[in-house]
């Protein structure tokens, strides 16, 4: 009797084992996956850092290492400035709605328009965007001094 019920507790066991299936590792390429997941949904590299426990200067090591990692990671925040660009854009066509009280009770709605901080954020996005085109090595004054000399030469 003692038999059948280790038998029924082990076969359970297994059928526990087998739900949860196998044990994933944390390897660099699932971390890099699930890094790019992470700053897909929030947005910020050192929040997504956070969240996947990979350290900041490892997620650079790997950016500067590994072309395709470096790529999805632009490619995510190239998307995520696309949002909040049409975000901004839609906030300064149509203005923000904000709730009317009065004496405690919400009474209606209203509809503001707040340029300033809208041209600002659009002012930053454009500066970073700026900055990185000037960090790119195809676009820099060097690399267009060094195509002249060979262009004036044929």
């Amino acid at each position: 009797m003692t038999e059948e019920a280790d038998e029924v507790w082990s076969a359970s066991e297994l059928l526990a084992r087998v739900l949860r299936g196998p044990v994933k590792r944390r390897t660099p390429p699932r971390l890099r996956v699930f890094f790019l997941r992470q700053l897909r949904q929030c947005g910020e590299v050192s929040l997504a850092a956070k969240r996947t426990g990979v350290p900041l200067s490892t997620l650079y090591r790997w950016r500067e290492r590994d072309a395709k990692f470096r790529r999805r990671w632009d490619d995510i925040l190239l998307q995520r400035r696309q949002i909040v660009e049409d975000r901004l854009m839609a906030i300064i066509r149509e203005g923000e709605l904000r709730s009317v009280y009065h004496k405690g009770l919400e009474i209606g709605w209203r509809r503001t328009f707040t340029h300033l901080a809208s041209i600002r954020a659009l002012d930053y996005l454009g500066r970073r965007r700026d900055d990185e085109m000037s960090h790119d090595v195809s676009r820099s004054d060097a690399a267009e001094s060094a195509k002249k000399p060979e262009e004036s030469g044929t």
